[in-house]
């Protein structure tokens, strides 16, 4: 018995020997190997690791705190669940426990720290996403760290005071950065030499910790891909009193209006989660949940002290020495895990061209602050023709029709929105580059092909995750083509986040006195013809 038991304990250790190990402050953690096809050094994956306790039961709604750790090994294999979200596919592994991050590294030779990149990833404030496959990006050099954070109620909700103070999002990747710092170097990383890449709404969380005195010295360089709420960060129409107004009808919902805040928190805390994620299908709701300056708190623990629309339109010229690059999809707009594009693909194209008149075009000059102007039929007009030509009747195919609504909506979000943006934080970042990615077809983030003339969003970052992607959400391996296009694309993001110089011979820094975007080119078209029709809008001083 004893020889068999010796077998067995010898053959466990030999077993747990060929796995990496990572000691951290925390404690020890076990992880996988995984291969790429570029390259036959393995990647070492540790999944799962958590950075701050839990915040069920009374940690709800408040600020993470720190994880303390482990005393046995961790054992870092399996895939954590995710933060619960409105729309969620995967509810089964959705938890309220879900503050963990997981790391990617090609573990380099002794003595050499690899470049970081943090990549923050969820469709919306309010909506997650697919789990993310780094390992051929890592296979490129560079360590990549993956951040779970909480949405929707769980993240904003807000009494603005500091037993429920909201932006939890926020506050939740902060810890996580300064995780990152403490520890990165036990995987082989630079804690001097870190990226922040944020998709969607990770990109829009960046531009906050962009202007966080918080933040300051946890990310050297940062790359925006596709901001979700892109014209939020141009426009002063505030949401902060609709946060704060919607947190205090969620309270009479559940039943929580008691007299004292201490006894509101207390009651919110202990209602089943269930309770709260009943409240998610609510549009109403959940388009008004959004980061908020947290000015009611003292100085010493604000996150936001003032509005991102303020801090960047008021920061002083190159305050941050941090390098930055802005990316947009052609067709960026076009999401069918956006209710309106769901719903315009069960239209006929006549039909798709009368919803653009109603209720797509005023929405979009309604942002752009021309909804009541005196000349709104004329504008109207105007954008109909240049984006229909005045003839929707001719028009027999559906994606053909949807690609012209989504063009229109691109060209005034983030074509017109983008170089706004970009106008704004060239005033502070040392060095901005900005580009476009066109690819057309491809795979969103859903597994879809998307037969159209240009790149729609999240294509991008399939593009940049290459293979391992595309198997786990299209269930195929990539094409040909699809390869080389995610090698090219790869690249280039790559050399910036190693070295943060412009990443194409010829590609010139972004500044606010020679502009942002050049109008010369054919695939600047529409953001020609929107500073042509809105002037007003495109005064960067």
């Amino acid at each position: 018995m004893f020889y068999i038991f010796l077998f067995y304990y010898l053959m466990l250790s030999f077993s747990c020997a060929q796995d990496p190990v990572a000691n951290l402050r925390q404690g020890r953690i076990i992880g996988i190997k995984v291969f790429t096809e570029s390259t036959l050094t393995p990647i070492e994956v540790y999944y799962g690791i958590p950075y701050a306790i839990p915040p069920i039961g009374r940690h709800r709604f408040l600020a993470p705190v720190r994880h303390t750790g482990w005393e046995r090994t961790f054992f870092a294999r399996r895939i954590p669940p995710h933060c619960p979200c409105e729309e969620d596919p995967d509810n089964d592994n959705a938890s309220e426990d879900c503050l963990f991050l997981n790391v990617w590294t090609p573990r380099p030779t002794e003595g050499v720290a690899l470049p970081v990149v943090v990549l923050l990833y969820s469709e919306s404030w309010t909506r997650g996403g697919t789990t993310l496959p780094c390992q051929e990006l890592a296979g490129e050099g560079v360590v990549v760290v993956t951040v779970s954070y909480r949405l929707h109620l769980l993240a904003f909700f807000t009494l603005k005071s500091k037993s429920a103070r909201g932006n939890l999002a926020l506050l939740d990747q902060y810890l996580a950065l300064v995780w990152i710092r403490d520890n990165i170097a036990a995987f082989g990383g630079n804690p001097a030499t870190i990226t922040l890449l944020g998709h969607s709404a990770g990109a829009d969380s960046i531009l906050y910790h962009l202007v966080s005195p918080r933040s300051t010295g946890l990310f050297h360089r940062a790359i925006l891909m596709s901001p979700q709420y892109i014209w939020q960060t141009i426009d002063e129409k505030s949401t902060n009193n609709q946060t704060y107004r919607i947190s205090q009808e969620i309270v009479r919902v559940l039943g929580c209006n008691d007299n004292g805040e201490s006894d509101i928190i207390n009651c919110l805390q202990t209602r089943p989660l269930s309770d709260i994620i009943a409240l998610y299908p609510n549009k109403t709701w959940s388009k008004y949940l959004h980061p908020i300056p947290d000015d009611f708190l003292p100085d010493s623990e604000q996150f936001l002290p003032v509005s991102l629309v303020t801090a960047l339109s008021q920061a002083k010229r190159k305050q941050k020495p941090i390098d930055l690059l802005l990316g947009t999809n052609d067709i960026d707009a076009l999401n069918y895990n956006d209710e309106t594009y769901a719903e315009l693909n069960n239209l006929s194209p006549l039909h798709i061209s009368k919803i653009a008149d109603s209720r797509i075009i005023p929405k979009l000059l309604q942002m752009l602050s021309l909804g009541a102007a005196e000349d709104f039929p004329v504008l109207v007009k105007a954008i109909r023709w240049e984006y229909w030509n005045d003839v929707p009747q001719r028009l027999t195919n559906i994606n053909e029709a949807i690609e012209k609504v989504a063009k229109l909506e691109t060209s005034a979000k983030w074509d017109a929105g983008g170089a706004l943006l970009a106008a704004r934080i060239a005033r502070i970042a040392a060095r901005l580059y900005v580009y476009r990615y066109s690819q057309p077809g491809g795979v969103d983030l859903y597994g879809r092909y998307m037969n159209f003339s240009g790149a729609t969003h999240g294509t991008n970052l399939v593009s940049l995750l290459g293979n391992p992607m595309i198997m786990q959400i299209a269930r195929r391996l990539a094409t040909a083509d699809e390869k080389q296009i995610s090698s090219l694309f790869r690249k280039i993001i790559i050399n910036f986040i190693k070295h943060g110089r412009k990443p194409v011979t010829g590609w010139c820094a972004c500044n606010v006195r020679s502009g942002c975007v050049s109008t010369s080119s054919t695939k600047c078209k529409r953001y020609t013809f929107a500073q042509a029709t809105f002037p007003s809008l495109f005064s960067f001083r």
